[in-house]
């Protein structure tokens, strides 16, 4: 008979580690404390505490906290963020961008609306796009719609584009 033993992973104080807490946030670089006072581990993150009975896994090896950890992030980064949306609204109409008026009332149809209720609604309700500029590349839109619900990508260097927000 073979004996298999099982090894549990120990965190180290002071060492970070990406958390997915219980309610489905990701937290990358959180800092694991044992805090001496109450007994009770938990993770940190700039001026957030996370208790350890908040995370539903973590990574298993620890990193250094890396030395750009207490800096802002670069302001000139590509990346989806609660502190900056520029949204514009674009009218469609038959004469006004007609082909995208064309696919909104089409995608409506297909969702049960009848084709002159779903001409009205397009015509009166602007298309929402939120604007991104890739300071190497340029700028582009994307549905605002869309914007924190799905993995977005870049269309010029094809690299998923970060999100940042809560």
């Amino acid at each position: 008979m073979t004996r298999k033993t099982t090894t549990t992973p120990v965190l180290q104080e002071g060492m970070v580690y990406t958390i997915h807490l219980k309610d489905g946030r990701k937290i990358a670089n959180a800092i694991y404390y044992a805090c001496i006072a109450s007994g009770k581990p938990y993770f940190g993150k700039d001026n957030e505490v996370y208790p350890a009975e908040n995370v539903q896994s973590h990574s298993l090896i620890g990193h250094n906290v890396p030395d750009n950890y207490r800096e802002e992030p670069d302001p000139d980064r590509l990346a989806i963020t609660d502190d900056v949306i520029e949204v514009i609204e674009v009218t469609t109409t038959p004469t006004a961008n007609p082909e995208m008026f064309r696919r909104r009332v089409r995608s409506l149809m297909l969702s049960g609306l009848p084709q002159q209720e779903a001409e009205k609604i397009v015509a009166s309700t602007p298309q929402k796009l939120e604007l991104f500029y890739d300071i190497n590349l340029g700028a582009f839109a994307i549905d605002a719609e869309a914007v924190g619900n799905t993995p977005l990508y870049n269309p010029y260097s094809g690299k998923e584009i970060p999100d940042e927000t809560e």
